[in-house]
């Protein structure tokens, strides 16, 4: 009764949207509120760049340390084994790597070329997957339930990093910009593979067919010219899109148990618990593979867009 009590107190059904669009959002503010990082913008050519360094700026540092660290590790773990067998966790990255290998590069680039691109697109796939999966783990929820039991102490009310980083989403590819960035890397890539097989002007002569009545070319040029940049756009926004529409359904999902105590009361909340938890798990077990897929498909995109521009009589 007393836990009902307290949770009324800081909840109401209007606050519901807030907290699930708040659990998906990057922090409003610097996660090191320290004087020289309080100034986040900086005029660079005259337009103001943010150099703050926000919860979703860490975790792209965060997850990339993980990401190389536990590779690497996996790694050199199996070339120091005598028998080199390789343990679990570095079956399973053989085991996607192979099949990016086989089924993905060789399919989409092709048997020759597919070694120039191969780390491009191992790097993006694994950046990805490992985004996804921390997402899914409430590392940053525990942090801030640590953190705040020291809040209110003068030291921790400004220093306090443990609580700044519950502040915001855990999953850094919710966020439209980086998937944008990650887009925009694809962007390059493919348009990169075009130039370097054809040369600069044959490679933008391709997006048109050859041999077309010369009044076609104003039709088809500007729509093969919007496709090459609608590309990287729906990379950005199916990835971003799925990543957010799933953590926002879960905290809602969640948010049953505070909204039933908070209308009900506490016996109502204690009673909806376990459907909203048993909802919660589900789903979680669901975007766990929505995870994996969405990694898969962003790599597989990335790397037909390649082969498109390499291959341009298929």
């Amino acid at each position: 009764m007393i836990v009902g009590e307290k949770i009324s107190e800081k909840w109401s059904m209007d606050k519901a949207s807030d907290y699930a669009i708040d659990h998906v959002a990057d922090s409003k503010n610097n996660i090191f509120e320290l004087e020289s990082l309080s100034n986040r913008f900086t005029e660079i050519f005259g337009i103001s760049v943010d150099f703050g360094i926000s919860k979703h700026v860490f975790l792209l540092f965060f997850v990339s340390l993980i990401m190389v660290s536990t590779i690497v590790a996996l790694v050199q773990s199996y070339i120091s084994h005598k028998k080199n067998i390789p343990n679990k966790f570095m079956s399973m990255i053989e085991m996607m790597v192979v099949y990016l290998r086989e089924d993905v590069l060789k399919n989409s680039i092709g048997d020759k070329e597919h070694r120039d691109w191969a780390p491009l697109i191992y790097t993006i796939f694994f950046f990805v997957l490992f985004s996804n999966i921390l997402g899914l783990i409430p590392i940053f929820d525990l942090s801030g339930l640590i953190g705040s039991l020291g809040y209110k102490f003068e030291f921790f009310e400004k220093y306090n990093i443990l609580y700044i980083l519950s502040k915001g989403g855990n999953t850094v590819t919710a966020n439209v910009n980086v998937t944008f960035a990650l887009a925009t890397i694809s962007l390059i890539a493919f348009i990169g593979a075009g130039i370097k097989k054809y040369g600069f002007i044959q490679h933008w002569k391709n997006l048109a067919p050859s041999g077309l009545p010369w009044p076609l070319y104003f039709v088809v040029v500007p729509i093969e010219f919007m496709g090459l940049f609608i590309r990287p756009l729906a990379l950005t926004l199916r990835l971003a899109g799925n990543m957010m529409g799933g953590h926002i359904a879960l905290v809602i999902f969640i948010t049953f148990i505070f909204s039933a105590n908070a209308e009900l009361g506490a016996i109502a909340g204690f009673a909806m618990a376990p459907f909203s938890v048993a909802l919660a798990l589900g789903l979680t077990m669901l975007e766990l593979l929505v995870a994996v897929i969405q990694a898969y498909v962003f790599a597989l995109l990335t790397a037909v867009f390649i082969g498109m521009a390499i291959h341009v009589d298929h």
